[in-house]
């Protein structure tokens, strides 16, 4: 209730702004984007000018005065510059042989080949003196650190800095994606907390706005299927209450032809009857008493409220079974065969697990030939107990092994379903899903074979 509030509260809020368009969303990223990496820019520019006005670098010019200077003085002589000096240079003799430097092997070797050439880059100076001595200079026009150790130990200062500007507007890209990617995540997560309620039929609840006109389009189409599966959902809801009120009105008024029945049977019992008209009125009187129980089933199922579990005999519950169906056999002509091995006792609801079970004899039985055998044993097995039910009849279709536990599934023509109505063997396996057990079908070599397990052990 707390989350559905949540979402109405949402609703309401989001209700008041105007929309947004998603192009709308992605120009404001883009500003916001751009507005950081330009104050990025102008933090990083008065970072610089801070830097050069307390000499901690040089600025970019600096190499080329430096050369100037240089150049300018004792055009008879070289003189050595101090350890400040930003350009790089190799001073020659007039045999080509180096006698001063301050860059590396490699590096003297690049200038050395403009002895004998005139360099065409401006960065790059020449001049011979009185004394046959030449020097070759280059410089670069960069900012670089004031401090000699800082220029040995660290790349050029402007390389530097510029690799932090990038740093910057790469973390100000980054930022904004995300901010961008949690503000989208966050109207996203709307259409899961909708498909989770409706997933859930949780449906009293309103679809919340998020904002943007693209995804409002999306939750306003997810608000119709929401009312019509609301509305659905209603009628189902309806017509079942009718229904399961029409059984209990039909399973009550069943009531009083049963007694009738069972009343008439019980005075019939009272009478000088021949045995064999005695036993068929004693059967009459059984199968009324099961179908009362059956009845009573119907009237606590519509009332909500079911059978409890109690521990039972195994063994006086597979007799109970076999009882129950002898007359079914005996009717249609089909031998049951019999062998009751079950022993200890389980907690189980007595009557459905009865009806289930019956249900399956009764299924080998109306689909085996008069004459033929119906074979229903019982046993224990490791870790708990089983029934097993074999015909000799035509033995289930390849459809029916797959489907014949469906409810109202009915397209079993090699075993006959014309008549039924698709919901014994499903009845059945029902009540035996909610005993812990399992009901296998198969076909053995004279029929089918139906084995119910139950895993739980007996007592």
């Amino acid at each position: 209730m707390a989350k559905r509030k949540h979402l109405v509260n949402k609703s309401y809020i989001s209700a008041k702004k105007r929309p947004v368009s998603i192009s709308f969303v992605l120009l404001r990223f883009v500003l916001v984007m751009l507005g950081c990496m330009l104050l990025c820019g102008i933090g990083w520019f008065a970072v610089l000018g801070w830097l050069r006005g307390a000499g901690v670098i040089y600025h970019g010019s600096v190499s080329n005065m430096q050369v100037e200077q240089l150049l300018a003085t004792a055009p008879d002589r070289f003189i050595s510059p101090g350890g400040d000096f930003l350009p790089e240079y190799v001073l020659f003799d007039a045999d080509g042989q180096i006698l001063e430097s301050n860059v590396d092997e490699k590096t003297q070797k690049a200038l050395a080949m403009f002895l004998q050439e005139d360099p065409q880059d401006i960065h790059i100076s020449r001049r011979t003196y009185d004394d046959g001595s030449t020097v070759i200079l280059r410089w670069y026009y960069r900012g670089e650190f004031a401090d000699p150790a800082l220029r040995h130990r660290l790349p050029p200062f402007e390389y530097l800095w510029w690799f932090t500007l990038c740093a910057a507007w790469v973390l100000c890209l980054l930022c904004s994606t995300l901010w961008l990617g949690r503000r989208l995540a966050a109207k996203l997560r709307l259409f899961s907390e909708v498909s989770a309620k409706v997933g859930a039929q949780e449906l009293d609840f309103t679809v919340p706005h998020a904002g943007i006109r693209e995804y409002d389009q999306a939750l306003e189409a997810m608000e119709h299927m929401r009312r019509a599966l609301y509305t659905s959902l209603s009628s189902q809801w309806a017509a079942q209450q009718a229904r399961e009120a029409e059984i209990a009105a039909l399973a009550h008024d069943l009531k009083t032809p049963l007694t009738l029945v069972g009343g008439n049977a019980e005075l019939l019992l009272d009478e000088d009857l021949p045995e064999s008209s005695r036993k068929m009125v004693e059967t009459i009187a059984a199968s009324n008493d099961r179908a009362k129980q059956y009845v009573a089933s119907l009237l606590e199922t519509s009332a909500g409220t079911d059978e409890p579990f109690v521990s039972v005999c195994l063994h006086d519950v597979f007799d109970q079974l076999c009882q129950g169906t002898e007359a079914v056999a005996k009717a249609g002509g089909v031998c049951l065969k019999i062998r009751n091995g079950l022993e200890g006792s389980a907690n189980v609801q007595n009557d459905h697990l009865l009806r289930a079970l019956g249900n399956v004899v009764q299924n080998a039985i109306e689909h085996t030939p008069a004459g033929k055998n119906v074979y229903v044993e019982g046993g224990r097995i490791p870790g708990g107990w089983q029934i097993v039910v074999r015909d000799e009849g035509p033995g289930f279709s390849p459809a029916a092994l797959h489907h014949a536990k469906e409810r109202l599934w009915r397209g079993d023509t090699a075993r006959g379903a014309d008549g039924h109505h698709g919901l014994g063997l499903w009845f059945a396996a029902q009540v035996i899903e909610t005993h812990a057990g399992q009901m296998a079908l198969a076909n053995g070599t004279a029929g089918a074979v139906v084995t119910i397990r139950f895993l739980s052990s007996g007592q």
